[in-house]
C-alpha cells in the first residue's frame, strides 16, 4: 500500500504549478501538472485541495489555448473541469471562489464572450480582498483592463491598466508584465487616435522583449509595431515588422500568427501586391480552418469579398456575423474600411451604407460605456469582439 501524502506538500507543489502557468511556462506547467495528477490520487482527504486542483487545471488549458494555435473548443478537458467547478461552486470558499470567477472571466474572453467575461470578473473583484499577494491583484486589474479594450471602453480600461502597471513598477522581475499593460495602455491611445504615443509605447516594448530574451513578445512587438504603421499609411514600414513577426509567430506557433497574417494581408492589398496578397489569404484561411476560428475566416472573407472580386452580398454575410455576436468595435473597424473602399471607387451609395454601419456600431458602443457605469449584471449574455492589441 503507498504512503499517504500530506495535502499540505500538494498545495505547495500545486502553488508552483500556478506560478509557472501565470508565467506561460509551458514545459515546466506540463510536467508539474503530471507531477501533480500522481501525487493527488494518494493525498490524504482535503475537498479544499481537490478544488484547487481542478481550478487549476482549468487555468492550465486557457494557458495553452492562449500560447499555441488551440482553441479552447479543441481542449475538451477544460469543459469538464468547467462543468465540476460549477456544480461544486456551493462547496467552495471565499478565496476559491475568488479563483473560480476569475478563471471564469479569463475562459469566457478567450471563448471572445465579453459581457460574460466582464460579469465574472466582477464577481471575482468582489472577492478580492480574499487574496493577500500584490501581485495577483496586479494579474486581475490587467485582465479586468484586457476586456474593456477589446469592448473599446477606453476609460475602464486605462484605469485598471494603470492600476495594474503601478504595483509592477514597484517590483523588479515583472519586465513581461509590463510589456503586456502597456500594450493594452497602447491599444488605448491608438482607439484615441494617438497613433505616435502607441507606437512609442510599441517600440519600447520591443525593446524590453529583446532585454529579457522573450521571443513571442518580440514577435507580438514587432506585430504591434506594424499594426500601427499600417494606419499611419506607412506600408513599408508595416510590412518589415511584420514579417519578423510572423517569423517569429510561425516558429512559436503562437496564437497570434493569424493576427499577423491578416494584416500583412491587408498591407499586400493596399499596396495592390495582389500574388502575395492572395498566398497570406489563402494562409491564413487553412490556419483559420485547422483552428475552427470562424472570427478569422469571416474578417479574412471581408478582404476577400473587397479586394479581389467585389460581393457585396458576401460582405453583408460578414457584417451580419459580426453583428450577430455584437462584436461592435471591429464592425465599427471593418465598416470604415469598406466605406472608405467604394468612396474611392465612387460608389457612394455603398459607401454611405457602410458609414451608416459605422455609427451603428459606435452607438452601441457608447451603449456599452453606460451598462458598463451603472455596472449591469448580464451573466450569461454574449458579446464578443475579435481585436488583437490593436486593430483586430
Amino acid at each position: 500500500m503507498e504512503d499517504i501524502i500530506p495535502y499540505d506538500l500538494v498545495t505547495t507543489k500545486l502553488n508552483f504549478w500556478y506560478t509557472a502557468i501565470k508565467n506561460n511556462l509551458i514545459k515546466d506547467a506540463v510536467n508539474l501538472k503530471k507531477e501533480i495528477d500522481i501525487l493527488i490520487k494518494n493525498m490524504e482527504e482535503n475537498q479544499d485541495v481537490l478544488l484547487y486542483y481542478q481550478l487549476l487545471n482549468f487555468r492550465h488549458d486557457i494557458m495553452l489555448s492562449y500560447m499555441t494555435s488551440k482553441s479552447l473548443n479543441e481542449i475538451k478537458e477544460s469543459h469538464d473541469y468547467l462543468n465540476y467547478l460549477k456544480k461544486k461552486k456551493k462547496n467552495m470558499n471565499q478565496m476559491l471562489e475568488y479563483y473560480f470567477y476569475y478563471f471564469m472571466g479569463m475562459y469566457e474572453f478567450r471563448r471572445k464572450e465579453l459581457t460574460t467575461a466582464i460579469t465574472a470578473y466582477r464577481r471575482a473583484e468582489q472577492k478580492l480582498a480574499q487574496i493577500d499577494d500584490e501581485i495577483e491583484h496586479a494579474e486581475f486589474f490587467f485582465k479586468v483592463s484586457e476586456v474593456y479594450y477589446y469592448m473599446k471602453q477606453t476609460y475602464f480600461s486605462l484605469n485598471y491598466a494603470k492600476r495594474a502597471l503601478r504595483i509592477y513598477m514597484k517590483k523588479d522581475t515583472y519586465a513581461d508584465r509590463i510589456i503586456h499593460v502597456q500594450c493594452i495602455i497602447a491599444g488605448n491611445y491608438f482607439d484615441i487616435l494617438d497613433y505616435s504615443g502607441a507606437l512609442k509605447m510599441f517600440e519600447e516594448n520591443l525593446n524590453i522583449s529583446k532585454e529579457i530574451q522573450k521571443k513571442h513578445l518580440i514577435g507580438t512587438s514587432h506585430m504591434n509595431i506594424g499594426i500601427c504603421s499600417i494606419s499611419m499609411k506607412e506600408y513599408d514600414k508595416a510590412e518589415h515588422h511584420l514579417r519578423i513577426a510572423l517569423k517569429i509567430l510561425e516558429e512559436e506557433k503562437h496564437s497570434f500568427l493569424t493576427k499577423a497574417l491578416f494584416n500583412m494581408c491587408l498591407i499586400k492589398f493596399k499596396k495592390n501586391q495582389l500574388k502575395e496578397a492572395k498566398q497570406y489569404l489563402k494562409k491564413g484561411q487553412r490556419i483559420s480552418r485547422l483552428n475552427h476560428d470562424q472570427e478569422y475566416l469571416t474578417k479574412f472573407m471581408i478582404l476577400q469579398s473587397l479586394y479581389l472580386k467585389e460581393n457585396k452580398e458576401l460582405l453583408h454575410q460578414c457584417f451580419d456575423f459580426l453583428k450577430k455576436r455584437k462584436m461592435f468595435a471591429d464592425i465599427e473597424e471593418y465598416s470604415l474600411e469598406v466605406a472608405d473602399f467604394f468612396y474611392e471607387k465612387g460608389n457612394y451609395e455603398a459607401s454611405s451604407e457602410y458609414y451608416r454601419i459605422m455609427k451603428f456600431a459606435r452607438d452601441e458602443i457608447k451603449k456599452g460605456e453606460m451598462m458598463n457605469e451603472n455596472h449591469i449584471d448580464a451573466f450569461g449574455a454574449t458579446s464578443t469582439s475579435g481585436r488583437g492589441y490593436i486593430r483586430n
